[in-house]
């Protein structure tokens, strides 16, 4: 901890830390599960601890929670996905959210359903530890990690290593000034998103033909979006453990904790440079890195490799789009036993991975066996040949369930997701985010069109004083992109009314789709080369049409 960080100068949440530890909260939460009292709870408990476990207050606030489970780089065994559902069907009405950091949300549970379900978890492997507050958080990858045949290097051992390294650390990482995210893989397009995270770390071949990683630090989204700082290196996949370590020490050593919403690694990095921030890593590690000018930002685009695909071993992933991230109890189950009965061997057992796009894969299909999987696949209403905008169009949870955001966002965006299936042909990859709040869970300032809540004023509705009803919004952000050239992206309209964004998305998208160059244009090139008025005019137009009808439930 820094000089200037001495106790007059902390935010709150830091004295609360001093006080008790967040990791030391765990005996506490579990005894408070059994006695299945929630006016027994301590207030700071409760609103801050709780979260290192994974547990967070959600709406309605009194006597439900949301818990997030802890799986690095999404990576799931059948038994531990029908675990998974089967609590859900228990303890969370039935349901669950894949998040766009690969893990899996339940909502809806109560104090004295949380140690049953971490006793539930626990037998299969699983737990929350560290799933949320000031700590790191899960570990990100490629979910084709391992078996995909172009991959540059295999991260799949790798991501567990080092999140297992954190979370045998303890206290060690329990108190960073801010959560901390870790993003590593190896596949050709970079899928993982390492510009976006505290560490990138992507895989990097060599002139020689040497295999490795490049090495990004200081990234993230929310109010203040910075991509992360190429620290201009070439990594062995040994050091990787290491230098994660080194990162998450200077962090914890150097990060701010003054100023909370200053408090994430992004900013120190911004202030001091990249120069800086390597350096530090080095002294931690004791040793120079290998520098090379060559290796700054991976050439990244949008995907999670939906579809169906052949592996590096011959066999076959099979990629199965969930709406908006939200499944049933009975879909989790059902794709685990459908993974059983038609992936994997007896020596090798099938594997199941989550996407960043809130989707699932099913691993290891023989070639003979990847029909009949998608004939049940499409019986359990689960299809994998599903339109495109259903592989990439996610939503955090919105007013349903959280405290920060302004507008509902999963509702809507599975109304607009079917909406635009039935009215617009998509016939190319468009990454569509509806996010309630600025804090960027559903990623909207790299999405192709990014939609962040708000309110506004709708004219056609009037309140009790005969004025324009107040009504909940979006603004309107494109132009983004990742990449060897990343690009957040900018606010084109403002205060659209949310119940006709539907048909903004479909004016933007049928204009694109008759003035794009060719196929092989992208969208971002298309907007980068249209005039902001036009595209606002695309956004708003529609929607003050007269006929201009809402979407509604």
């Amino acid at each position: 901890m820094t000089d200037q960080d001495d106790d007059k100068n902390l935010n709150k949440v830091e004295l609360l830390k001093r006080e008790k530890d967040g990791f030391d909260v765990l005996k506490d939460l579990l005894r408070y599960s059994e006695q299945g009292d929630f006016d027994a709870i301590e207030a700071n408990d409760l609103a801050i601890r709780f979260r290192w476990f994974g547990v967070y207050q959600q709406k309605p606030n009194v006597g439900h929670f949301m818990l997030r489970i802890k799986i690095p780089g999404g990576q799931l065994s059948p038994a531990q996905l029908r675990r998974i559902g089967e609590l859900a069907d228990r303890h969370a009405r039935g349901f669950s959210d894949i998040t766009t950091r690969q893990t899996i949300q339940f909502h809806w549970l109560t104090i004295g359903d949380l140690k049953p379900v971490f006793d539930s978890l626990a037998e299969i492997g699983l737990n929350s530890q560290f799933a949320c507050g000031d700590t790191p958080r899960n570990v990100v990858s490629c979910p084709l990690a391992g078996v995909l045949k172009d991959e540059i290097i295999d991260s799949s051992a790798l991501v567990r290593e080092v999140s297992a390294m954190f979370e045998a650390g303890g206290r060690e990482f329990s108190n960073l000034p801010r959560k901390f995210k870790t993003s590593i893989g190896g596949c050709d397009i970079h899928c993982h998103q390492p510009q976006i995270n505290d560490i990138g770390i992507f895989g990097v071949k060599r002139k020689d033909g040497e295999v490795g990683y490049g090495l990004l630090v200081g990234g993230g989204l929310s109010r203040a979006p910075h991509f992360g700082q190429p620290m201009r290196v070439f990594l062995k996949p040994g050091q990787v453990p290491e230098v994660c370590r080194a990162i998450a020490i200077l962090f914890r050593e150097h990060g701010y904790r003054k100023t909370r919403t200053r408090a994430r690694l992004k900013f120190l990095v911004a202030d001091e440079g990249w120069e800086w921030t390597r350096g530090k890593i080095e002294e931690i590690l004791g040793y120079s890195l290998e520098h090379d000018d060559s290796i700054l930002h991976p050439d990244a685009i949008h995907s999670d490799h939906m579809g169906i695909g052949e592996q590096k071993d011959g066999n076959f992933y099979v990629g199965i789009p969930i709406e908006r991230g939200r499944w049933t109890a009975r879909n989790m189950i059902a794709i685990a036993d459908l993974a059983e009965r038609f992936a994997g061997s007896p020596d090798k057992p099938a594997r199941i991975r989550l996407t960043g796009k809130q989707n699932v894969l099913i691993l290891d299909v023989p070639k003979a066996k990847v029909d009949d999987l998608v004939k049940e696949l499409d019986s359990a209403g689960l299809p994998p040949h599903a339109p495109a905008v259903r592989r990439s169009l996610i939503s955090c949870t919105g007013t349903e369930f959280c405290n920060l955001a302004v507008v509902e966002t999963k509702h809507r965006g599975g109304r607009v997701l079917r909406w635009l299936e039935e009215h617009t042909d998509i016939d190319f990859p468009l990454f569509i985010s509806f996010t309630g709040c600025p804090n960027a869970c559903a990623q909207f300032q790299i999405a192709d069109i990014g939609l962040t809540g708000t309110m506004t004023k709708d004219p056609a509705k009037l309140d009790e004083k005969g004025r324009p009803a107040k009504v909940e919004g979006y603004n309107v952000l494109l132009g983004a992109g990742i990449g060897a050239n990343p690009v957040f992206g900018e606010v084109i309209a403002k205060q659209v009314i949310a119940d006709k964004i539907h048909l903004s998305l479909k004016s933007l998208v049928d204009a694109y789709r008759k003035q794009r160059v060719d196929e092989d244009e992208s969208f971002q090139s298309w907007v980068a080369r249209s005039e902001p008025e036009d595209l606002r005019k695309l956004i708003l137009d529609p929607t003050l049409e007269p006929a201009a009808e809402p979407l509604l439930a």
